[in-house]
């Protein structure tokens, strides 16, 4: 009995050694060693809608590579992170987990190894799948980011491109940026800048465009140094030694006119000084003289192919920076923009730029639009016009030598307008895969401390969308989504949770997108409204009630049906039950076809209302502390807490929507919209139901015309707010979704598309 008991411990114990060793395998063990690009996508359904959204990914090779070589991005389907490699041997490979591989076409014993999935494009049944690999992606693990939109490592002895050559980043993106954070992995920065820190770059305060770069260092014999080393044929004279120990930044700056070189200096007078044999004055332009140069040849035997071949001729200083260019008209250009403040320091959108990346670096570049085109032309399947790129203005990149390591940063930004007057902004669009059904609604995100976007497809595909613009997530679920969903903290532990209800289903899921335990709860019966969620004493001991035509069920967070509810009627419940808590009291309201019925917690009649009445999809809303409504011939109808009823007729008609809070009334028909009592006469048109928001301590009023595609945001007092209408196809959600005082609000712009604006 002892020997059979230890065969099987030993069998046991091979067999988890076995497990363990195939679980223990990643998938960056099985990159081809000659891999030049190694593309990690962390998830998929984020990376797609960067492909859609983003414009400048869209253009580039990113989805043609997978669809070329695997096969269309809509039918692949992958939950984890997938490799994408490029070799000149191995061509493109494939690489993800084999439990993460959803399209069964791909999982053929041969492609796998070890749990590991492998398809190469030439080979797509190769059975000599190699693992443990050294390739020097596998050390660069800690760098990934596993949120980025992707991650991207980078090395070919073909591209003798500095910045963009050995590098592994992260590429965070949205329909407005493409952002890039890493390293680089072996490059020539770490000898320019051995030994050199990171400072303080200044060169933007002279340049009046955005097409320049410049090198900064601390002790420029440290630095002239270091590029000796890499260029043996440098020399310095003595005159350049004297000068150049004086300065701190050296760059190229692009004009209409031609190149310029910019320095700017450790001690102005000291450089003045270095420059007293070359004082020769030419002329003056706006008080600031221009020089003759004749040691044009110092900045070439000086610094190489780190500045461009320019015959220097001329210089002037202004400020703490000297101007060094061949033409007058170029040291003119720079003049006139610094004078009347139009360089680039004091360009908007490069001040956001500038205030994202680094305040310290050791080299930058910014690119003008054409000079971007010549760039993004290199990784795209078709050329981009200059007209395509306008809103791209200032395109940054930095390198920063910090330590031992060389850091890689960027931003590619949407061009945002300088007019401070304007009082809405658009920020971004995102397209779905199918045309958007039901309401777009802003979720609070425990996590980053702002509102993500919650909207549904026609697919029943559910997303959650960041208000950047990115998709962190896409569910599917069994069917639309009926009414608005609700958010919970069913463990009261300030994670939130999104509740909702499909035909057949109540849903809780995560910010994942995951289920809570206990959910999702099927029923046999339909679902006939929204869910309500009440949290009565505010404890987060909530309640989810479920409308079933004429039929209330009741169930606790561990999704039990709560015993002590009890609701019988015979007649259909044609508005979503509210919860609405005055004077220490509870009331569970709405409507029938006939009634209006008023309960307590446990179901119970809380105010008996005898009168029939003659209601139609109108919804019930609590307004000057009564139960309000309207009937189908449009008088309004309301009833006290005592069950007084009391009718009036306002001159609304039967097609009119209203919405209440308890101190407002809105309504809207025909052409009218009335505020309290204020009318006002709208352009004849096709109009989404009015709704009311109170938002830092104001209250607005949103309706769109569906006809026309207009939106309108009226105040209190009825009047229209600035820059309104603005475009837009459905009603809109308000919110203020981030850490600044400006409000923003979402709607959808076409059938599978969703637009977000800022209003300031």
């Amino acid at each position: 009995m002892k020997k059979v008991s230890l065969l099987i411990t030993l069998i046991i114990l091979g067999f988890s050694c076995q497990n363990n060793n195939q679980t223990s395998s990643k998938i960056a063990d099985f990159i081809p060693e000659d891999s030049e690009l190694v593309i990690q996508i962390n998830l998929l359904e984020t990376f797609k809608s960067a492909i859609i959204n983003n414009p400048l990914l869209k253009k580039t090779k990113l989805l043609t590579i997978i669809e070329d070589n695997l096969m269309s991005i809509d039918s692949l389907n992958i939950s984890g992170p997938l490799l994408v490699c490029y070799g000149p041997k191995s061509d493109y490979t494939f690489i993800s987990k084999r439990k993460h591989i959803l399209t069964k076409t791909f999982l053929r014993d041969e492609n796998s190894k070890d749990s590991i999935w492998v398809f190469n494009s030439k080979k797509p049944q190769d059975k000599s799948i190699k693992s443990k690999q050294t390739h020097p992606f596998v050390k660069y693990d800690a760098v990934l980011n596993k949120n980025a939109t992707f991650s991207l490592y980078f090395a070919t002895k073909k591209n003798k491109n500095l910045l963009f050559n050995n590098i592994i980043i992260n590429v965070d993106t949205n329909p407005n940026s493409i952002a890039i954070s890493g390293i680089y992995t072996d490059s020539k920065w770490m000898e320019i800048y051995n030994g050199i820190l990171p400072k303080k770059s200044y060169l933007s305060k002279i340049s009046p465009s955005s097409n320049f770069y410049s090198f900064v260092y601390s002790n420029f014999d440290e630095f002239y140094g270091n590029i000796k080393k890499l260029d043996s044929t440098l020399f310095i004279s003595e005159f350049s030694n004297t000068f150049f120990n004086t300065t701190k930044e050296i760059g190229a700056i692009k004009t209409k006119f031609g190149d310029a070189i910019g320095i700017h200096s450790i001690d102005i007078n000291s450089s003045n000084e270095a420059l007293s044999s070359q004082q020769e004055l030419i002329k003056s332009f706006r008080s600031i003289p221009i020089f003759k140069f004749d040691h044009n040849s110092i900045f070439n035997s000086t610094f190489g192919e780190l500045l461009p071949k320019t015959d220097i001729k001329l210089y002037s200083v202004i400020n703490d920076f000297i101007i060094f260019a061949e033409k007058e008209s170029i040291i003119e250009y720079i003049t006139s923009t610094f004078i009347n403040k139009n360089n680039l320091s004091n360009d908007q959108n490069y001040i956001t730029i500038k205030d994202i990346l680094s305040d310290e670096v050791s080299y930058s570049k910014t690119y003008s639009i054409k000079a971007l085109k010549n760039v993004l032309d290199e990784f795209s399947i078709s050329p981009f016009s200059e007209e395509e790129l306008n809103s791209y203005k200032n395109a940054s990149f930095q390198v920063i030598k910090d330590d031992n390591v060389v850091h890689l940063n960027g931003l590619i930004q949407k061009y945002s307008s300088t007019n401070n007057l304007q009082k809405v902004k658009e920020q971004f669009t995102v397209k779905l895969e199918a045309p958007i059904i039901g309401k777009i609604q802003f979720v609070s995100n425990h996590r980053t401390k702002q509102k993500d976007i919650l909207v549904q497809d026609a697919n029943n595909q559910l997303y959650l969308i960041s208000n950047t613009g990115t998709v962190r997530w896409k569910k599917k679920l069994p069917g639309p989504i009926l009414g608005e969903v609700h958010q919970v903290d069913l463990f009261k532990n300030g994670r939130l949770q999104i509740s909702f209800a499909t035909q057949n289903h109540i849903h809780i899921i995560d910010i994942f997108g995951n289920y809570v335990k206990n959910f999702p709860i099927k029923f046999n019966d339909n679902i006939s409204k929204p869910l309500s969620v009440f949290d009565y004493d505010k404890n987060k001991n909530y309640r989810f009630l479920v409308v079933q035509n004429s039929n209330l069920l009741m169930f606790d967070s561990n999704g039990k049906r709560v015993k002590g509810f009890k609701y019988n009627s015979s007649s259909n419940i044609i508005t979503q039950p509210k919860h609405i808590r005055y004077q220490n009291k509870d009331y569970i309201a709405f409507l029938k076809v006939n009634q209006i019925e008023i309960l307590n917690r446990r179901g119970k009649t809380r105010i008996p209302i005898d009168e029939k009445f003659n209601f139609t999809n109108q919804d019930l809303f609590f307004n000057d502390n009564m139960f309000t409504t309207i009937e189908d011939n449009g008088d309004l109808v309301q009833v006290d807490i005592k069950g007084r009823v009391s009718k009036k007729t306002l001159g609304f008609n039967s097609q009119t929507d209203i919405f209440a809070s308890n101190k407002l009334l809105v309504a809207q028909w025909d052409n009218i919209l009335q505020i309290g009592s204020k009318k006002i006469e709208l352009e004849y048109g096709n109009f989404t139901p009015p709704k009311l928001f109170y938002l830092n301590d104001k209250i607005f009023i949103t309706i769109t015309d569906v006809q026309s595609s207009k939106i309108w945001f009226f105040d209190s007092k009825g009047k229209i707010l600035d820059d309104f209408p603005v475009y837009g196809t459905s009603n809109v959600e308000l919110e203020n979704i981030d850490k600044d005082l400006p409000l923003e609000f979402v709607c959808q712009s076409n059938a599978d598309e969703l637009i977000m604006y800022q209003l300031y």
